[in-house]
């Protein structure tokens, strides 16, 4: 349904990654201008390419010196001259950027500012006109009245039907993914593997597999471990394992776990958002080897249980994890902004 006034929205995204910011912004701005919207998505270079064809594209060298002051006029002067009725700020770097410029706006438009990740620093989401955390603890980091919870949405409706063929071993298999980086917290799960009596594949690339190879082969694991690389069907994987695990240090919202419950996929995970805002406290493990391999021994010996005890979770990411619910919410959030009747 198109919203009986159209709005004019900037999207400003200082970053120059391929991650959950990105992947959401791209999707919010594609789904709004679906919506008869008119936006324009004011971003780095490296990120040009990248945005939906049927949206403005503005390049900006957003991912210099926040500070920097001909940056700032630069993206004042576009958000200005480009009578916004609402400029939304995705993560922290932009935040900061349109809170500097704020004051100067044209009388009538509003920012907002939507926090993805945790940062020690959340002041800038304050001084915008309203904020979003994209989990129950990111919103409650930001600590103001004028805040909501919106979930990332994920457009199930694109994932692939197909099953991929995977290696079993007469064993449960359990799937991991995400970057190998420190903050996956793999070598935490690879450690605590030698206690586990399952299979484990583990989907992703990034500069720490040399590292992770290493240790599977230092703990002899070649046998119960596989890292299968960066793959483009994860949902795929997903229906396809027995259950996947999370063992990631920090997040700011899991699309691994939203996924996961999407694909009615058993989850267990590290203490993080959203995890532990959806499962039972009884599937939240620690964040050391002991723990995990604990946790996930325990599960594995009652699997059944473990997957009636994962229904709600499943139920509650068909009605909140999905694109068209994302969209609602925030949309809504824009017209009660703007004190719009819609």
């Amino acid at each position: 349904m198109r919203a009986k006034k159209q709005l004019r929205i900037a999207q400003v995204v200082a970053s120059t990654g391929n991650g959950g910011l990105e992947r959401h912004a791209y999707d919010l701005s594609d789904g709004l201008v679906a919506k008869g919207h008119d936006v324009t998505f004011l971003t780095t270079a490296t990120l040009m390419q990248r945005v939906p064809s049927n949206v403005r594209a503005v390049e900006l060298p957003l991912d210099g010196n926040r500070n920097n002051p001909a940056v700032l006029y630069r993206l004042w002067r576009e958000l200005r001259d480009g009578k916004f009725d609402i400029v939304h700020a995705q993560g922290s770097k932009a935040a900061q950027m349109v809170s500097r410029v704020k004051w100067a706006l044209p009388a009538g438009v509003k920012t907002i500012g939507t926090l993805h990740n945790q940062k020690r620093n959340v002041q800038a989401f304050r001084k915008l006109d309203h904020a979003i955390g994209v989990s129950k603890a990111l919103s409650k980091d930001i600590n103001r009245d004028s805040c909501t919870t919106v979930y990332h949405g994920l457009k199930t409706e694109l994932w692939q039907d197909e099953l991929p063929t995977v290696k079993r071993n007469n064993r449960l298999l359990m799937l991991a993914v995400g970057r190998l980086v420190e903050a996956k917290g793999f070598d935490l799960l690879l450690s605590a593997w030698t206690n586990v009596d399952a299979d484990l594949l583990i989907v992703g690339d990034g500069p720490d597999k040399e590292l992770l190879e290493n240790q599977i082969e230092k703990l002899g694991l070649e046998g119960k471990v596989t890292l299968q690389g960066r793959v483009e069907n994860v949902p795929g994987y997903m229906k396809a394992a027995d259950g996947v695990v999370v063992s990631s240090r920090r997040e700011g919202f899991s699309y691994v776990v939203a996924e996961a419950l999407l694909c009615r996929c058993p989850v267990v995970s590290t203490d993080v958002p959203v995890a532990n805002e959806v499962l039972d406290k009884s599937l939240i493990m620690g964040t050391d080897p002991k723990s995990i391999s604990d946790t996930l021994c325990r599960l594995i010996d009652e699997f059944e249980a473990w997957r009636r005890q994962c229904e709600s979770a499943f139920e509650f990411a068909l009605d909140e994890f999905v694109f068209e619910k994302m969209l609602e919410k925030t949309e809504r959030l824009y017209f009660d902004l703007l004190d719009t009747r819609h």
